[in-house]
């Protein structure tokens, strides 16, 4: 799987990802066409070369023709369920302005339903967001991975009045992120970026990742360092000998389990559930069958995730579901590191994700959709298509 590495040296800004994801190559005609699809018309794009201390980026303004509107978390919402943007950007798109809600509703002792979002609910500010996930699904969904965020210091002008940098709602979503100041520099990390971070990236730097193409985004002010944000688009590395051994097993890491007892709502919703939970980035999610009170059938949803997407998937499930409570718990999870390579079969080249421990491989899955689709296209059995991709993998590897 793809991976994008967020460098975050002069912070991070929603205009700052724009111009990193256009850097590496989205389209700037496929973007605008895709933002065309939302019902905010009064924007323009600039978008410039520049260079920053020596370093050359890509500069993007969103241009307003009007005075920027107060808008609630529903406002926004429904800008985004009402335009033809892909599933996953939409998902995506409200998660960021869910996270910005409740980081608000911390800060100002109140609920996210009744928060005004004021600068981060302008216009600039929902194509820096939209924009920056419909960039994210262009290049591929990749797996995001940030470095330590500069977030600057001193003080910032918000429409609350002077606050401290970083600002309360940018530190409420950092929350779990490693930070740092270069000292009295002003904002450098905006509650955009912030939550843009928050939505699609993970605290975590692995030390083994070939990049294949940088992009830099730069932002407004000149600063003591290149004012960019630079995103690398590689891939991990499946194993690294100078550090590793053969024996060596993952580390665990923390994850949450979310369940739920279900025995009145209609089953036909239940697939349509599990996609949408999925999609949004749940690690896993299923539904196991139960036996409830006075011996009535039911099913157990259960959704596996990291504990800082906690408080957006318990929303999504009361909004996808009929429960009307929830249980949590820790777990620890530990999982092998995986890639997909590209195997020659009589069907063409067909994707198997393998699955290392140490150096050996020690699982070869081919990935069924792909097979299913190359079935139907050469009128044979799936299951022949996938135990070719099988077999061309174990002649690679061995037997498994």
């Amino acid at each position: 799987m793809a991976v994008a590495l967020i460098e975050c040296s002069a912070g991070a800004s929603g205009d700052m990802f724009l111009g990193a994801w256009l850097s590496l190559g989205v389209s700037q005609d496929d973007l605008r066409r895709h933002l065309a699809g939302l019902s905010v018309k009064e924007f323009e794009l600039s978008i410039d070369n520049v260079m920053k201390q020596g370093v050359a980026a890509v500069k993007v303004d969103v241009l307003t023709h009007h005075s920027h509107h107060h808008r609630h978390l529903p406002d926004i919402e429904r800008i985004i369920d009402e335009s033809d943007l892909p599933d996953v950007v939409k998902i995506r798109s409200k998660e960021a302005f869910y996270h910005l809600a409740v980081a608000e509703a911390k800060v100002h002792a109140t609920t996210p339903d009744k928060i005004h979002f004021h600068e981060v609910g302008a216009v600039d500010a929902i194509i820096d967001i939209v924009g920056s996930m419909i960039s994210w699904h262009l290049l591929g969904e990749p797996e995001c991975a940030v470095s330590v965020i500069e977030v600057g210091g001193g003080t910032v002008q918000c429409a609350h009045g002077l606050m401290p940098v970083p600002a309360p709602a940018t530190a409420e979503l950092l929350q779990g992120f490693p930070t740092k100041s270069f000292g009295t520099i002003g904002e450098t990390t905006t509650p955009t970026g912030a939550a843009i971070i928050k939505t699609l990236a993970k605290p975590r730097w692995q030390r083994s990742f070939v990049s294949a193409r940088t992009g830099y985004g730069a932002g407004t002010k000149e600063l003591p360092m290149a004012n960019v944000l630079r995103i690398q688009l590689g891939e991990w590395v499946a194993h690294d000998d100078c550090a590793k051994v053969d024996s060596e097993l993952p580390t665990p890491t923390g994850a949450t389990v979310i369940e739920a007892n279900i025995d009145d709502m209609n089953p036909e919703l239940a697939g349509y559930t599990l996609d949408r939970l999925m999609a949004a980035g749940a690690m896993d999610a299923w539904w196991v069958p139960i036996t409830m009170k006075k011996g009535r059938p039911g099913v157990q949803l259960r959704v596996l995730c990291t504990p800082d997407k906690v408080e957006y998937f318990e929303r999504e499930i009361f909004r996808q579901t009929s429960t009307i409570g929830l249980r949590y718990y820790s777990v620890m999870k530990s999982e092998l590191p995986r890639e997909i390579i590209k195997v020659h079969t009589s069907f063409g080249d067909l994707p198997v994700k393998v699955a290392r421990l140490g150096s050996h491989v020690i699982n070869t899955a081919p990935e069924y959709e792909v097979c299913k689709q190359t079935a139907e296209a050469r009128d044979v059995p799936v299951k022949v298509v996938y135990q070719a991709a099988l077999a061309a993998a174990q002649h690679l590897y061995g037997e498994q």
